[in-house]
């Protein structure tokens, strides 16, 4: 499964050049608009500001104050680690059509994105998640920060099966209620979701402050309809709805129109809510997905 890919050294070398693109933590004094400057802390010195009353006082410049007889503090340039968060959609029709493997495809970009995130010692989480018996499982890693301990995702990845029921709106449910602070939240599915439950799910993430990213994963078969000719018994693999269709040119071209519709929505909702969107579509499109199509998005760089 394409999964395993995901923790080759011949891959990982790939990626080893890229960069999570992530919003760090602002910090924002009254009257000022300030990115990634705090005072006390970090290594890099940055500026000066007047001394003002309930001011940390082991951050005077004592020399400033020799030169200009005033109370001067040093402030420094903070890189502030955040929280990643791959959320991955394991429900059942992420494993149809099996040939696609569009599971390992989701598991292969949302373990790369952790390795990536990594780099710069963020603490980073790899989630599955869908229903059983009508309630949320969302299962996740813990946290980790650093490169040595990457391989301890993969017993994780590599266990995750697609079955149950898409309800993106619960998951994020879950995941809010862990009270974690605001970070960035990487959703990976096919997105075979209501529309309402879409929409309702990305805002509540925003809404949370989270810095909201989209990947839309589906298998090449499924997107191109590529099937052989012919009368099929289809199953829904949530519902177990059946029917029965004849699958021809005409059917062909309405599937395609379909899922450029449902692209199109998707896309859409992101836009509303400035949520960054990417398409993986194929497995086989994994390598040149992370690194040419997400550094064009800026979800990575």
């Amino acid at each position: 499964m394409l999964e395993a890919r995901a923790f080759e050294p011949e891959y990982l070398r790939k990626l080893d050049r890229l960069v999570l693109g992530i919003k760090r933590a602002r910090t924002v004094r009254a009257g000022q608009r300030a990115l990634g400057r705090v005072q006390g802390l970090g290594i890099e010195p940055e500026n000066y500001k007047e001394y003002a009353p309930g001011d940390d006082l082991r951050f005077l410049d004592w020399n400033a104050f020799a030169r200009l007889d005033e109370l001067m503090l040093r402030t420094y340039r903070a890189d502030r680690q955040v929280e990643v968060t791959s959320l991955i959609d394991a429900s059942a029709s992420m494993g149809l059509p099996e040939r696609d493997d569009k599971l390992g495809l989701a598991l292969a970009i949302g373990a790369s994105l952790a390795y990536i995130g990594m780099a710069d010692n963020d603490a980073v989480r790899i989630g599955a998640f869908a229903m059983h018996r009508g309630s949320m499982k969302l299962e996740a890693t813990p946290f980790h920060r650093r490169r040595e301990s990457y391989l301890n995702f993969k017993s994780f990845v590599t266990s995750v099966r697609a079955s149950g029921e898409t309800r993106l709106g619960a998951a994020v449910d879950e995941l809010l209620l862990q009270r974690r602070p605001a970070g960035t939240v990487v959703v990976i599915s096919d997105f075979l979701v209501n529309e309402g439950d879409l929409e309702d799910a990305l805002k509540r993430l925003v809404g949370a402050r989270h810095d909201v990213k989209v990947i839309h994963v589906m298998g090449e078969q499924e997107s191109t309809a590529s099937y052989p000719p012919g009368l099929y018994r289809i199953r829904d693999a949530e519902t177990g709805e059946v029917r029965e269709t004849a699958l021809d040119a005409t059917t062909v071209a309405a599937i395609r129109r379909k899922v450029e519709k449902i692209a199109a929505r998707i896309r859409e909702v992101c836009t509303a809510h400035a949520i960054t969107y990417a398409q993986a579509f194929g497995a086989g499109n994994l390598e040149s997905f992370m690194e040419r199509e997400l550094p064009l998005l800026g979800i990575v760089r």
